[in-house]
């Protein structure tokens, strides 16, 4: 079988990585001059930011990512937060467990009930599902403050969004219960492309850079690239969006109510700051996440287990907030100034590095967190990636929940167990 892979960013690797070890004629095609999409490494004044992601993964060796590198034999080491989380409130910050003491008895039953609830597969009431994420939790704990800050902060963070249907969030919570936090990937977020790009080649398939796919022709079942290079294929994975693909296809090749579908679509934004700070690693392998500001939602250290990703006395953080508004400047200014607040003596112990929005055409997520994508209505094209994350899915885990029900449609492996 003759697998045509448009992008390489993870979801086009992994799927085009199954299809290699399987046995199939892959070809991978990616426009830009690198490997990776938004998860992999930028050298930049001598720190090694990421294109994308902040070199974690949501659920770090235990989540599904972890797990299908690991069924190919990629060579990727992921290491466990420790805490999974901490807390950036009132000034201070602290262990995620901590947390605990600002919700009242009361508060802390019903946060208790429904932590097990959920555990245990008892979701949601229709009326429920259909409500905010943030109002849910209020109704089902209270309208506490603390709770709502760390919820919004949270959401921030993991999908770049302010809030999310409470289906979603409840199955987020879900994912966190059984596969833990986050982890750290030794070497940046580089080592995931690089591994996957070699389990390719090694199986004899192809990944062509600066081969940018401008048509399909579905019926003959070939891709053609910007200089008139064909790609024949007998399978096709779309690694470049939903919408994207709908536009490579032909509009025309789909009917209204679909094409309505993916026009109502909306994408999730964010801005990136990255940061040098003199001396040791300040908070280690772990996440904060930031209540006490205006903007930022959370920020991490990947120098802390990979020193090379920070110029010699300097260590490396990595902060991120959904945008709240179109005005990009007055909110890289609102985060900036957060920053300062997090890190007072920032302009004597350092600097910030660079600051990455992701907005209009380069989204964080192409399709935000919560909304649901049917399956691809165009026989033997299959969309991977950021556009196609399983329910309660973060980032780059949902992304590899989506090829395992990718790889599953393709009849290569099952993995039922791994959906929530």
């Amino acid at each position: 079988m003759r697998a045509v892979v448009i992008g390489s960013g993870i979801g086009g690797l992994l799927t085009a990585s199954f299809l290699a070890k399987n046995g199939h004629e892959v070809t991978v095609l990616e426009k830009a001059p690198y490997i990776g999409g938004r998860c992999t490494n930028l050298n930049y004044k001598g720190f090694g930011l990421s294109t994308g992601a902040f070199h974690m993964i949501p659920h770090g060796e235990d989540g599904p990512l972890a797990y299908l590198l690991r069924l190919l034999g990629a060579d990727v080491q992921i290491v466990n937060s420790n805490p999974k989380g901490m807390i950036f409130y009132e000034g201070r910050t602290f262990s995620y467990r901590d947390g605990w003491k600002y919700l009242s008895l009361t508060e802390k039953a019903k946060a208790t009930k429904l932590l097990l609830d959920i555990k245990r597969g008892k979701l949601l009431h229709r009326e429920e599902a259909e409500m905010s994420g943030r109002e849910w939790i209020r109704e089902r704990i209270g309208d506490n403050e603390f709770v709502d800050l760390f919820i919004k902060s949270f959401l921030g963070w993991a999908d770049s969004v302010l809030d999310v249907p409470a289906i979603e969030l409840a199955k987020e919570i879900k994912a966190a219960l059984r596969w833990g936090g986050p982890g750290l990937v030794k070497g940046g977020c580089k080592s995931i492309p690089e591994a996957l790009s070699s389990i390719i080649r090694l199986n004899g398939g192809r990944i062509l850079t600066r081969k940018k796919a401008v048509d399909v022709d579905v019926e003959a079942k070939r891709v053609i690239t910007a200089d008139n290079e064909e790609f024949l294929y007998d399978v096709l994975i779309s690694n470049i969006g939903i919408r994207e693909t709908v536009e490579l296809i032909g509009r025309n090749n789909f009917d209204k109510d679909y094409l309505k579908r993916v026009d109502s679509l909306k994408p999730s934004e964010g801005i990136k700051y990255n940061v040098a700070l003199k001396g040791e690693t300040r908070i280690g392998n772990t996440v904060v996440f930031t209540l006490d500001t205006e903007r930022i939602n959370g920020y991490n250290e990947p120098s802390s287990i990979s020193p090379e990703l920070a110029k010699e006395g300097y260590t490396l953080i990595m902060l991120h907030h959904a945008l709240q508004s179109r005005n990009v400047k007055a909110e890289q200014k609102k985060g900036i100034e957060d920053i300062h607040r997090i890190f007072p003596n920032l302009d004597k112990e350092g600097e910030i590095l660079l600051v990455q929005t992701y907005l209009g055409g380069n989204p964080v997520n192409r399709v935000a967190s919560g909304q649901l994508v049917e399956d691809f209505p165009i026989e033997n094209v299959y969309v991977v990636g950021d556009a196609y994350k399983m329910p309660g899915g973060i980032e780059v885990d949902g992304i590899a929940l989506g090829v395992m029900r990718t790889l599953e449609k393709l009849g290569l492996e099952s993995f039922s167990e791994w959906y929530l």
